[in-house]
């Protein structure tokens, strides 16, 4: 008699990988429609998979994770990535302060960025680190290019301090300061007031989202 053997996802593997079908649909929807609007809509979608990404990737590695949002103020920086580039990655579990990466990382739509001063106002702690992303080998996280992030525990909470912080996006234009040098987004154009959104990270490790432009001030 033969015996046939089965391996089965586990429930964590497969919330990882809603996440990532939750990504790559709302890319798709991208693809579908126009306006600064719907890219909104879509990019709230977007981290909002890519902050299950992360969660679902804390519990499968047992492991400290980071949403990270590419930002590279004192560095080279790359204006294509400047506050709409985003990854996950982990800390290794028997080597603290070495993290990998567990993503190749995912772009906003055109047009829409992280909003890191209305994010710092709502009780967000503005943390940074430097990592050479998406390279797949351990490094300490001292080196490389800055990026802003957001922690999730190894048990799929937020880290104490992001929990009930805030990450706000809106759409904006890239454009030099009056003084030269980076290119800096501009949130103020008026076109661009009411076109923001947020998620709010929950201690749970789940997200709240904010779509009414009036409750972001």
């Amino acid at each position: 008699m033969i015996n046939y053997s089965r391996k089965a996802f586990t429930l964590i593997e497969l919330l990882v990988v809603i996440s990532i079908i939750l990504i790559a649909s709302s890319i798709i929807f991208i693809g579908g429609t126009g306006g600064d609007g719907a890219k909104l809509s879509s990019s709230q979608r977007i981290i909002s998979g890519i902050a299950q990404g992360a969660r679902g990737q804390a519990i499968l590695k047992n492991a400290t994770t980071r949403l990270i949002i590419y930002t590279d103020v004192a560095g080279n920086q790359d204006d294509e990535k400047k506050l709409r580039y985003f990854g996950i990655i982990y800390e290794d579990s028997e080597n603290s302060g070495q993290w990998f990466a567990a993503t190749q990382g995912t772009f906003l739509p055109e047009g829409i960025y992280f909003n890191e001063d209305l994010s710092d106002k709502y009780d967000w702690p503005r943390s940074v680190m430097n990592v050479n992303y998406p390279r797949q080998s351990a490094q300490s996280g001292s080196n490389g290019e800055q990026y802003f992030y957001y922690e999730f525990n190894s048990n799929g909470t937020v880290a104490t301090g992001f929990d009930n912080g805030w990450l706000v996006l809106q759409a904006g234009t890239l454009k030099p300061p009056a003084a030269g040098g980076a290119l800096q987004v501009d949130f103020d154009e008026e076109e661009n007031t009411n076109l923001k959104s947020a998620l709010i990270f929950r201690r749970s490790g789940t997200t709240t989202p904010v779509s009414d432009p009036s409750d972001i001030n």
